[in-house]
């Protein structure tokens, strides 16, 4: 019977090896919406919902560990979530599935937090206290019904000003969570990519060269990264709108780009200055040309000496005129721009 058992573990263990991590960012690496203030401001990390709308909540990155700061309110409830069905044909994958989470974390002060996996039909909720100081890893598990809608993983927090530093999170279809698993996102959410060769987006990236779309309630990992800095429609992130445009690396106070401080962000014209994301038109630089006469000679009406009919050393101001063609451009070739959202 013990070897049966044993048996029975090594295969699962052999089952979840197979698999991939569906939680991305999961040691949170990735702060795409940190400040360069002092202190650093990391606002959430990408790919994760933070919500807290009370008054002193806070969220940042501590010793390699995502620190969060409940506010002060006994009212209001902390929320910290990731939404994991977020790529392709994922019904195929998950649907029917057992899926195992696990949680390491640590808290600065006693409090109470709750951990929830949920699929839009089944909730599967643990409740925990936490004491000063007490690392724990708690799992997680859940059937995942036929009919899923999505598959959402959250800790929540009501304790007033709890300080809870979470090491990592991960989740995998089996019975057993393992953390060196690849991430079913290969790549980083936000990546711009470019074809040559084809008008279609693969299907983990969506166009740049088409009107602006919103994103939905399937995309809140790329709706973190870009955070509403291209405009908003609803509680969703716009797309910026590349057609046409090219490229240029970020100016970041170089003095290269000399008009960096006029630059306005793609879809935001309030949002102005030397930043990631905006845009400027085009112009030509100020610039004089040299008119090279010959000089002619010519009578003086006045006392009949010779002098020049033109003053070759002058310069003149030109104005500029289009002449059969509506922009100033370098040789180029028209790409398809992608943005990665999984």
């Amino acid at each position: 019977m013990e070897m049966l058992y044993e048996n029975s573990q090594i295969l699962q263990l052999y089952y979840a090896l197979k698999q991939k991590n569906l939680v991305y960012n999961h040691n949170f690496t990735y702060f795409s919406n940190k400040t360069s203030n002092t202190p650093v401001e990391y606002n959430h990390p990408d790919g994760w919902i933070y919500i807290d709308k009370g008054t002193g909540g806070q969220i940042s990155l501590k010793h390699e560990q995502c620190r969060i700061v409940k506010s002060s309110d006994a009212s209001i409830t902390m929320h910290f979530r990731q939404q994991l069905h977020e790529f392709p044909r994922w019904k195929s994958v998950l649907l029917g599935q057992h899926v195992t989470s696990q949680i390491q974390l640590s808290a600065e002060t006693d409090c109470t937090i709750s951990l929830k996996l949920e699929d839009g039909v089944t909730t599967s909720q643990k409740t925990l206290s936490l004491s000063a100081n007490n690392q724990i890893t708690v799992n997680l598990e859940i059937d995942i019904a036929d009919n899923a809608s999505s598959l959402t993983f959250e800790l929540s927090c009501s304790t007033p000003s709890a300080v809870i530093c979470i090491n990592y999170v991960i989740a995998n279809i089996g019975n057993v969570a393992i953390e060196t698993l690849p991430c079913m996102v290969s790549g980083i959410i936000g990546e711009r990519k470019q074809y040559i060769a084809t008008a279609n987006p693969p299907a983990e990236e969506l166009s740049l060269c088409e009107t602006p779309v919103a994103l939905n309630e399937h995309q809140t990992r790329l709706n973190s990264v870009i955070n509403y800095r291209f405009g908003k429609q609803g509680d969703f992130s716009l797309l910026p709108d590349l057609r046409g445009y090219f490229s240029r690396a970020w100016n970041n106070a170089s003095n290269i780009d000399k008009n960096a401080d006029e630059r306005e962000m793609a879809g935001s014209p309030n949002i102005q200055g030397d930043y990631v994301g905006t845009v400027e038109p085009d112009i030509f630089k100020e610039h004089k040309h040299t008119l090279n006469f010959a000089p002619i000679n010519i009578l003086n009406p006045t006392n009949g000496s010779p002098s020049n009919g033109v003053n070759i050393t002058s310069t003149s101001d030109t104005q500029v005129t289009t002449k059969g063609h509506q922009e100033t451009r370098p040789i180029n070739i028209a790409e398809l721009y992608t943005i990665k959202w999984a």
